[in-house]
Parts: structure tokens; C-alpha cells; sequence
């Protein structure tokens, strides 16, 4: 019955797209997501969560979550004893090599300081149609040399620091998340969900689908990628500096 109604929910959506004389392009069906300690819950679980949805939808879908061993990964912690309450299971290693088409890294604490990881998304990133950061997991993707010479964004919070990370990133002060390519960065945290749902719509070329994930999870999405008040409450007044 599941499959039956995804396909007729997926089939609605693509006549809705050929009516109004858009093309379906190709889906990327194996996704990857970076696990490393420390990082930011709400980072990888927020974009997850539309990403099951999707998953529901596109049974060929896969998610694999990949660290650098099969130990769970601890999360970031805040409570006063300093021991973490979300952790992460990895499915594969990163000496795995295993196949994706989508790479979603988030950000965290020391994100840009873990050698192995940088060097994964190095050599991972010609084989992939698409990268995505969120927060300051694109201190990975400048570190692995991604997007040099690009345009990025990253976390507003603490953007002077973070972007020194990437002298030669084009770095976007004022911006919920960026596009350059086949490379999709985001601003701190929760807007890696604005991303998703942006990723869902330009990618899977199918909006209905990316509104149903966010119905679903009763999320009112920012979908103008230049909404951005952040960049003002924390005084970001220029690329890779802030007062």
C-alpha cells in the first residue's frame, strides 16, 4: 500500500511539472550523512527529519551516516556534566568508500580541526552530484578546499572566526543558506532545515513534496535564501568580519 501511494503522489507531482512545462531531473538517491564528535544536533538531525520524509516517498531512497568508526558519535553537550545525551550510529566508516550521491556535513565545536574527516570530504567530493554544510560544517568543506573561490555562507554567531577558515571562500554575510554550483551551504543551525526544504524543491523539482515534509513536521520554512536577520543581531557588516 506504502509503495502504491508513493508512487501516485510522486506520479501527481511530475505531471503537475510537465504541465506547467518543467522537466524532472534526475534524483539523487544515495545520501550520506557526517557524524565526528562533538557535532551539532540539531545540524544533521534537522535536515533528517525532512529527509525521512522524502525517503517515505522515494523507497530507492538510502541514508547512510558515516564517521570514522562504527562507535557511536556524541553530539555537542550543554548540560553540567558535560556528558552528551544524543549520539549518533554510524552505518559505514570513512575508509569504506562507500557510494553517494548527496554528502550533508554538519557543523560543531573544532569542526575544521578533524584531519581525517577534511581529508574524506576531500577525496570524496568529484565522485558526488552534491555537497551540503550546515552551520560551520563548511569549515570542512573550505578546509577540503570545496569552495575555494566560491560563495558560501556559515554560522552568523561566530562568522568572524569561522570564516577564517577559508581566506579564499567568497564569503556571504547575509544569506539563510547559498548556492554555488552543485555545492549548498547554510547559515547556523535551524537553517539547514530552510536548505533542505529549498534542496527538495530545486533537486527533486518537486515543491509539493519538500511542503509535505514540512507540514509533516510542522515547520513554518523560510524559503527566501536572502532572509536573513541574523547577520544584523550578531553585527556580521561585512565578508569574514564582525563589530
Amino acid at each position: 500500500m506504502r509503495s502504491i501511494s508513493s508512487f501516485l503522489f510522486l506520479l501527481s507531482a511530475s505531471i503537475a511539472m510537465v504541465a506547467a512545462g518543467e522537466r524532472p531531473k534526475p534524483i539523487p538517491l544515495r545520501w550520506g550523512v557526517l557524524a565526528f564528535p562533538q557535532y551539532q544536533g540539531l545540524d544533521a538531525y534537522g535536515p533528517l527529519e525532512m529527509l525521512n520524509v522524502v525517503k517515505y516517498y522515494t523507497p530507492n531512497m538510502t541514508i547512510a551516516v558515516i564517521a570514522e568508526t562504527l562507535d557511536p558519535v556524541p553530539a555537542t553537550t550543554f548540560n553540567d556534566l558535560d556528558q552528551p545525551v544524543t549520539y549518533m550510529k554510524p552505518t559505514h566508516t570513512i575508509d569504506e568508500n562507500v557510494n553517494l550521491d548527496v554528502l550533508l556535513i554538519p557543523g560543531g565545536p573544532r569542526t575544521s580541526m578533524n584531519t581525517n574527516i577534511i581529508n574524506y570530504v576531500k577525496n570524496l567530493y568529484p565522485k558526488l552530484q552534491y555537497i551540503i554544510s550546515v552551520c560551520s560544517g563548511a569549515t570542512i568543506l573550505a578546509k577540503a578546499g570545496v569552495i575555494d573561490g566560491k560563495c558560501a555562507t556559515t554560522t552568523k554567531f561566530d562568522w568572524a572566526e569561522t570564516t577564517q577558515t577559508g581566506p579564499g571562500v567568497n564569503w556571504v554575510p547575509c544569506a539563510r543558506w547559498v548556492t554555488d554550483g552543485n555545492v549548498w551551504t547554510s547559515s547556523g543551525v535551524a537553517a539547514g532545515i530552510d536548505l533542505t526544504h529549498a534542496f527538495i524543491k530545486e533537486i527533486f523539482g518537486n515543491e509539493t513534496l519538500a511542503d509535505r515534509a514540512a507540514n509533516i513536521l510542522e515547520i513554518d520554512i523560510h524559503k527566501d535564501s536572502s532572509w536573513d536577520p541574523f547577520c544584523e543581531i550578531w553585527n556580521v557588516t561585512a565578508v569574514g568580519t564582525a563589530v
